[in-house]
């Protein structure tokens, strides 16, 4: 018989286990844990989630209770954290969390940056120090790296080290806080060999127009032309430097060569934040990205996003979820390590299935095994479904394996236009290689065959039925009127004069011609061929092509026809609409033969479409300037003053149009506000 007292302990035994089996938290993988959900870029350009890319495993240092680490290395199955609260490295053993060691005790003030090279000489950049600092393996101080006293360095210059990395030479590459040339690269003996790798600044429109007028001091004023600093650094196993760049919207992460360009192929396509903390480098030359917000971004080694995951903790702690995140490491089993400052803690990451699959097919594609990449990319595809960097790595198996058709279409899938542009010029040179006998044979039958129509059409005029049509329908006096544009392209001072004396042309056919160079503006603005085409039509607004084509124009007649008035100018309206209308006939009869041209040349030969459009677009303003001296007799001088004073008038209709807009939408959201406020009171 259970007594009451038996069955009291039996249910207290239960509550323990129960409690005892939840609190083991030293499990290498918590499925519990697995928050953090991992995102990729699907074929279509979108954010999708994807099966697990890792699983958030220890938490490691809960009691060591590190003081404000900064950063965080691993070589050798040691991890060296720099902990710039208590001014020590801690190096502590992956595979013993017992064995911890100690270094800088005493010597250091405030390390925020740590690396160790091949020689196991310990690199630390103390920004509470001003100096980078260099122990040996034991921890025994080597040499300290102050400010350099090379004139070439710079008085004025800062040097308060806060990141720090040494290649194969020894050369060490430090980021200085306020150093706005670069890295700052020393030899191992510090000498200073000079900047590495700065930022570019880039002016706007307007800032590179109003720099011509102000004085230099004006401009230090008015404009920060300051490149942006590097934030962290990172090297691989070939001696490159990665760079974190914050506060910007592209090129954040850079890979520099040894001249220090960036020569990521994806470098102003990648999927980036601007509020990147720290980089490094995995086994297969992936780059692992750490943002602020705790978001763990790794690309391949151009710079393809492969996967994102991680997050912030906001309303709870949980594993794989982070504070404060400064930090990111990567182990030789591909492990990440996760620093979080304000616990103090280090979240790990273990790669799952998926993830070494990816891994393994970029580690063999690397080492020229297509074939064998091949099979791990077609899995990858058949479990991840939309990825595009598995469209990307099966299609560049593809290519090697020669088999182009294939590696089109999977790089078009993943919209990969620069090796798209590979594949089809090899589809296209195989092609006329099989068919150039083809192709000239077919070229001297049909000119053949045009000399024998010829000649039949001298003796038996067998031609006169196509021309009697052409020349009836040319009667016609729309079509007369539209088909003028071919004249006036070529002959615009006649042909503006017959249009502002009315021997030609009409406002319905000038109307005309608008529509028809709309049609071409289409055209070449969302059906060009997929290499040279950065939008998706299905994506555009109508309205929005519709309102960049023709509010400019309407624009531009009426501001034209108003500011000629104002500065007795000839012209009548009719005059405006008309010839502005005749004057993009470069663009109605050449822009769509560019367009077709798009679908049959690959980027190396892209010049000619570049080329092609600007001299269409230059032509057709030539056309407009001699129109409009020709309507309204205008001198050069006079044109030129018309043309400025037009863009004002159309600049100003533009601004007035956004006051009497926001005008218009505060008098609505007060009336709104009254009429619902009178309503609820009246309720």
């Amino acid at each position: 018989m259970i007594t009451r007292k038996s069955y009291i302990h039996f249910v207290m035994f239960i509550f323990i286990l129960i409690l005892t089996i939840s609190s083991l938290s030293f499990a290498e993988i918590s499925n519990e844990n697995a928050t953090a959900y991992s995102y990729t870029i699907s074929e279509d350009g979108v954010w999708v989630r994807t099966q697990d890319a890792y699983l958030v495993g220890n938490i490691l240092f809960k009691d060591l209770n590190l003081k404000s680490p900064e950063d965080i290395f691993i070589r050798n199955e040691k991890i060296y954290i720099a902990e710039g609260g208590n001014g020590q490295i801690v190096i502590v053993d992956i595979n013993n969390a017992n064995n911890i060691n100690y270094v800088g005790k005493g010597i250091l003030n405030m390390p925020t940056g740590v690396f160790v090279d091949e020689k196991d000489r310990i690199l630390v950049a103390d920004y509470g120090l001003g100096e980078v600092v260099m122990f040996d393996s034991n921890g025994e101080l080597l040499r300290r790296y102050k400010r350099p006293e090379s004139i070439v360095f710079g008085q004025k210059a800062n040097y308060n080290p806060r990141k720090v990395v040494s290649d194969k030479m020894g050369n060490i590459y430090i980021v200085s806080e306020g150093t706005y040339d670069g890295i700052i690269q020393l030899s191992e003996d510090g000498e200073f060999l000079g900047y590495f790798g700065a930022n570019i600044t880039y002016l706007s429109f307007g800032e590179a127009l109003l720099n011509l007028i102000f004085t230099k001091e004006q401009q230090a004023q008015l404009f920060n032309i300051i490149p942006k600093t590097f934030y962290n650094l990172a090297i691989d196993d070939e001696g490159l430097i990665y760079t974190i760049t914050q506060g910007v919207g592209r090129n954040a992460i850079k890979k520099h060569n040894v001249s220090g360009n960036n020569i990521l192929k994806q470098a102003n396509r990648m999927i980036s934040e601007p509020n990147f903390v720290d980089i490094t480098v995995g086994n297969y030359n992936q780059i692992y990205a750490l943002t602020e917000t705790g978001l763990i971004y790794e690309y391949d080694s151009e710079g393809n996003l492969i996967y994102s995951f991680g997050g912030r903790a906001i309303s709870t702690e949980r594993n794989g979820f982070f504070t404060v995140p400064v930090g990111i490491a990567v182990d030789q089993n591909d492990n990440v390590y996760v620093l979080d400052k304000e616990r103090g803690i280090v979240h790990v990451f273990y790669p799952t299935a998926i993830t070494n699959m990816t891994h393994e097919a970029i580690s063999l594609y690397e080492k020229g095994k297509y074939i064998e990449s091949m099979s791990y990319w077609q899995e990858i595809l058949k479990l991840s479904g939309r990825s595009r960097i598995a469209h990307n790595g099966l299609g560049k198996a593809y290519f090697q394996s020669q088999d182009y058709e294939k590696a089109a279409e999977h790089f078009k899938i993943a919209n990969n236009k620069i090796d798209y542009s590979e594949a089809y010029w090899e589809i296209r040179n195989l092609w006329l290689q099989n068919n150039i006998a083809t192709i000239l044979i077919v070229v001297f039958l049909v000119w053949v065959l045009w000399q024998i129509v010829k000649l039949l059409d001298k003796k038996y005029g067998i031609l006169n039925v196509f021309r009697n049509f052409f020349r009836k329908t040319k009667e016609v006096k729309l079509v007369s009127d539209v088909l003028y544009m071919g004249r006036f392209m070529l002959h615009p001072i006649d042909s503006s004069y017959d249009i502002k004396h009315g021997k030609k042309a009409s406002v319905m056919s000038a109307t005309l011609v608008y529509v028809l160079a709309f049609i071409a503006f289409v055209l070449d603005y969302l059906f060009k061929g997929f290499i040279f085409n950065p939008r998706d039509f299905r994506e555009v607004s109508y309205l929005y092509v519709i309102m960049i084509f023709g509010l400019p124009l309407a624009l531009w007649v009426v501001s034209n026809y108003l500011v000629s008035t104002l500065n007795d100018g000839e012209g009548k309206f009719r005059d405006v609409y008309c010839t502005t209308s005749y004057a993009l006939a470069p663009l109605v009869l050449f822009m769509p033969i560019f367009t077709l041209l798009s679908y049959v040349i690959t980027l190396n030969e892209g010049f000619i479409i570049q080329f092609a459009s600007v001299a269409i677009w230059v032509w057709c303003g030539v056309l407009i300037f001699v129109s409009l001296k020709e309507i309204h007799n205008f001198s050069v001088g006079g044109v030129i003053k018309n043309i400025l004073l037009t863009l004002f008038l159309m600049f100003v209709f533009v601004i007035a149009y956004f006051i009497v807009y926001m005008l218009g939408s505060e008098a609505f959201n007060f009336i709104y506000t009254l009429v619902k406020e009178a309503a609820y009171r009246i309720g």
